[in-house]
């Protein structure tokens, strides 16, 4: 069977984050998550980790043969308090959301690398809880596919 293409998208999401490392120019390593369950696992709540959710789909246009969607998702950056660090967590937080959203909108992945017509960035939000802090970059990616298809991308 094949991959939905809302899958695929979902994937080269992952794929970005994960390419955000020091050797590639950018501030920090991160690692990117998808969570296989839906409540934090301890394993996953680490510093630099983003966590890649899936929100809800809205059905921007439609005609008789495309449907184009604007699939939002949320990408939470964790931030870990640390005696070690230099960096106040505003700073580490700041540099953590310009390198998502530089990567998000360079060329290779502006469009999830073809599989999307676009990315949109909205607005982020920072958090903060007992055992971390953190910015969530919130996205739309539009993308669009056969009426009765959602494995077939049309461009």
């Amino acid at each position: 069977m094949s991959t939905p293409l809302v899958e695929q998208i979902a994937v080269k999401l992952e794929e970005a984050v994960s390419a955000i490392t020091e050797a590639a120019r950018f501030n920090y390593d991160l690692t990117a998550v998808r969570p296989k369950r839906i409540h934090l696992e301890g394993e996953i709540n680490k510093d630099k980790t983003v966590i890649i959710e899936q929100e809800s789909a809205v059905k921007h246009s439609q005609s008789s043969d495309t449907i184009t969607w604007r699939q939002a998702f949320t990408l939470q950056a964790l931030v870990i308090d640390s005696d070690t660090e230099t960096e106040s967590i505003d700073t580490r937080l700041n540099k953590i959301r310009a390198d998502i959203e530089k990567q998000l909108t360079s060329e290779t992945y502006q469009d999830c690398d073809g599989l999307a017509d676009g990315i949109l960035l909205k607005d982020p939000e920072k958090f903060l809880t007992e055992d971390c802090s953190g910015i969530a970059v919130n996205i739309d990616v539009q993308y669009t596919t056969e009426y009765n298809d959602p494995y077939t991308q049309v461009n």
